[in-house]
């Protein structure tokens, strides 16, 4: 029974065609090598990955032994599996569809009927599904287009960690009288060395290691997703749920701290003041200025990009789903 193999998405190209013919070839090698019958340039497959042939009554598709698996439908086969038309043959990260031959039957006791003018079986094909092949393109530059993007995140998050975060500078309040002004800076000069006080926070005194290991982790899975491929959804759920675990910790001790500062304000000092009574007071001699610095804002713009990166990744995932199911 012959049959046409299209392969219709992949590295290697997408339009080319094979003809399946079991009087003169019942077995077709595929892989990456150019030993094979059909050679996929295809980095996620096997040198010798699979063999389709000719049983008999049907075509099957055998794997032998290949590093990622063959799929038939999406559904990995470990044994020799019928194929029927329409069927979609997944090796690393090419498809290959099994096509009836449309063509009339050739005789072997006569000669091949001349060619006909027009386009080809494969021509026909491809112009009819090119919806689902640019599909197919649009699911892989979205797939780099993800794997980019968390790298940038990676970088974002791993060097804003060795960075400060912030600084706080103090100084004299000049809402002071001039005479209390002199007082407050000789005290400052004598105490600190300087008029103003510049306080600096590095990342890795707070929050910078949880980014940093976050960094790392996200790293590690930028690195299995683009051997992988984007046959799976786990490197989206990961690129979403870390950023945001991280998130809910710094939130946490946030409300922690200022659960404790509420606290604090109701101390009482000497003479029965409380602190809430002598830090308007402290606010009125000394100004204190809060700003916010490149390491706080990498480790920002990587949290938030490593969550873009995740819906991206996530949306590969559901439309390399659809086109199975198509």
């Amino acid at each position: 029974m012959k049959a046409w193999l299209i392969l219709q998405e992949g590295p290697g190209g997408t339009g080319q065609g094979f003809l399946l013919d079991p009087a003169q070839r019942p077995l077709w090698s595929v892989g990456r090598s150019k030993e094979c019958d059909i050679t996929l340039g295809d980095r996620r497959a096997s040198r010798h990955h699979a063999d389709i042939r000719w049983n008999g009554q049907r075509w099957e598709v055998a794997d032998r032994g290949s590093t990622n698996g063959t799929y038939v439908n999406g559904l990995q086969v470990h044994k020799p599996y019928d194929l029927r038309f329409g069927d979609r043959i997944t090796i690393g990260e090419t498809t290959l569809v099994l096509r009836e031959y449309d063509a009339e039957p050739v005789s072997p006791t006569r000669p091949p009927r001349p060619h006909r003018s027009g386009p080809t079986v494969e021509g026909r094909v491809q112009a009819a599904r090119p919806a689902q092949q640019g599909s197919g393109g649009g699911a892989s530059v979205a797939f780099w287009l993800a794997q980019g993007v968390a790298a940038v995140a990676v970088i974002c998050l791993g060097t804003g960690a060795f960075l400060p975060w912030l600084q706080v500078t103090g100084s004299v309040s000049s809402d002071l009288a001039p005479q209390f002004q002199g007082i407050a800076k000789i005290i400052m000069t004598l105490t600190a060395g300087t008029e103003q006080v510049k306080i600096l926070i590095d990342g890795l005194k707070i929050y910078g290691p949880i980014t940093l290991v976050l960094a790392i982790a996200a790293a590690l899975v930028l690195s299995v997703d683009a051997f992988w491929g984007h046959k799976s959804a786990v490197a989206g759920i990961v690129y979403l749920v870390m950023p945001l675990f991280v998130s809910v910790i710094i939130g946490a001790d946030a409300y922690r701290y200022a659960h404790q500062y509420e606290q604090l304000q109701n101390l009482k000092l000497i003479f029965g003041l409380k602190v809430s009574q002598v830090i308007p007071l402290v606010s009125k001699i000394v100004d204190l200025q809060f700003e916010w610095l490149i390491g706080l804002n990498l480790t920002v713009a990587g949290l938030l990009l490593l969550l873009l990166a995740g819906v991206v990744r996530l949306g590969v995932y559901a439309l390399v789903c659809r086109q199975r199911r198509g």
